[in-house]
This record gives C-alpha cells, structure tokens and sequence, in this order.
C-alpha cells in the first residue's frame, strides 16, 4: 500500500482545502435533493395533510399558508418541513416537534421567486411520511410605466 506524501507548504495546504471544499460541496448538495421531480416521485400517501394556499398571489413576499396535519390511528406526528422546489433555498422550514403530536395546525406566511407548487412534507414516529401539493400563481401587480 502507497501512500501520497502529505505537503506542508502553502501549495500543499492550497490542494488541502480546495479538496475539502469540493467534496464538501458535493455532499451539501446530495443531502438537499428537493426537486419537484424527486417530490413526485417518492410517492407520498397525502391522507392527514390538508393544505390551504391562494391560487393566485398578488406578491410573492409574502404568501399566506395554512396547514393541518392528523396522524393515522396509533401514530403520532414528528415533524413536518415546507418545501417550495422553485426557490433558491427550497426547503422553507424544517420542524421537528419536541412532543409527538396526533393533531398539528400551522400557519404562517411564506417568500416565492416564482410560480409553483408548495409541498408540505410530515414526518410520523415510525419514520413514515405524509405530504400533500398545491400549486399557486404569483403575479406582479405593480405598475411599470409612470401613470
């Protein structure tokens, strides 16, 4: 078995860190995998999880959303995370309840860079989830010219 020497000069640590930043950025990426296309296709039971959203939004900065969460017969709820696949940062929040719930309501307000469909994904105690979709429109509604 060969080993690489290991350089201590300034080129040596240079290679160093440049190698850890790649590989670094690598993982950061596999771990945050929130397309819409992977959304879809882990198929998601959406039984418990109903969703409230405007279809159409006048400004995306501030987009209103309501949820409810109710877990299966003899499960409890252990978190739930809001993904909107379009943004630059798509998972908008990630929650992890200190107390496992059978009934969770939420509602907040929300920041969209374009149309598209939010997802809300929940987790259950015994490592399971649920998620629902709704789609929503955000229009510009301010004025361009000089009237």
């Amino acid at each position: 078995m060969t080993f690489l020497p290991i350089h201590r000069g300034r080129r040596g640590r240079l290679l160093q860190l440049g190698a850890l930043a790649l590989f670094g950025i690598k993982t950061a990426a596999a771990a945050t995998a929130h397309s819409l296309a992977e959304l879809r296709s882990r198929g998601l039971a959406n039984d418990g999880v109903m969703l409230d959203l405007p279809p159409l939004s006048d400004n995306g900065n501030s987009v209103p959303l309501q949820f409810s969460l109710t877990a299966p017969p003899g499960r409890l709820i252990a978190g739930f995370e809001i993904i909107a696949p379009e943004n630059p940062n798509p998972v908008v929040l990630r929650l992890k309840l200190r107390t496992a719930l059978s009934r969770y309501q939420f509602s907040t307000r929300i920041r969209l860079a374009m149309s598209q469909e939010i997802w809300v994904v929940a987790w259950l105690d015994d490592g399971s989830q649920r998620g629902s979709s709704l789609h929503t429109v955000v229009t510009d509604t301010a004025c361009f010219d000089e009237t």
